[in-house]
């Protein structure tokens, strides 16, 4: 699954508005600050409107603000308002029928991808994530909390997966 440029903005939006507190913004203004095409941001606010995230007034002293308790909203609600369901794969969503799913093994491997991710991005508020950041415990539970940052993760990853396919990694 890929996070489109759309959801990025969507989440970018949101949490300025969420650091504007009550005070409205203009999208113009927002746009500038988040370095979002002014176009877009326009478009994504629709969006967000629609789905209750943001309030928008209009007129001189208008603008948008958050219209959503932070605390309940989470991550995936934002995906799934902003790109569709939580799915690394068209053939783990079901989105199309398969001929195969019965006896693909890779069936069973994406759906339980699907609900990790999903159950992931479901378990982080916006308001966790916009107060503690990369901090949230499950942020840095999913990370291993690694001090080497996320090369050294990716690092622990191949190495894992070098071992399982080629049997112990030669030194």
């Amino acid at each position: 699954m890929d996070i489109t440029r759309r959801c990025d903005y969507a989440c970018r939006i949101l949490r300025a508005a969420y650091r504007n507190g009550d005070e409205r913004m203009s999208v113009a203004e927002l746009a500038e600050r988040e370095g979002i095409p002014y176009a877009f941001a326009r478009s994504i606010q629709h969006d967000l409107t629609k789905c209750g995230f943001v309030n928008t007034t209009r007129g001189a002293r208008g603008g948008l603000r958050l219209g959503c308790d932070p605390a309940t909203v989470t991550v995936r609600d934002v995906v799934e308002a902003v790109q569709g369901p939580v799915s690394v794969s068209e053939c783990g969503a079901g989105s199309a029928p398969c001929g195969q799913s019965d006896t693909c093994a890779y069936n069973k491997v994406w759906r339980g991808a699907d609900r990790i991710l999903s159950d992931y991005l479901g378990s982080i508020t916006l308001k966790d994530l916009f107060e503690m950041g990369g901090e949230h415990p499950k942020v840095r539970e999913a990370l291993g909390d690694c001090e080497g940052g996320c090369n050294a993760c990716a690092g622990r990853i191949n190495l894992a997966l070098t071992e399982s396919c080629h049997g112990k990694a030669s030194s």
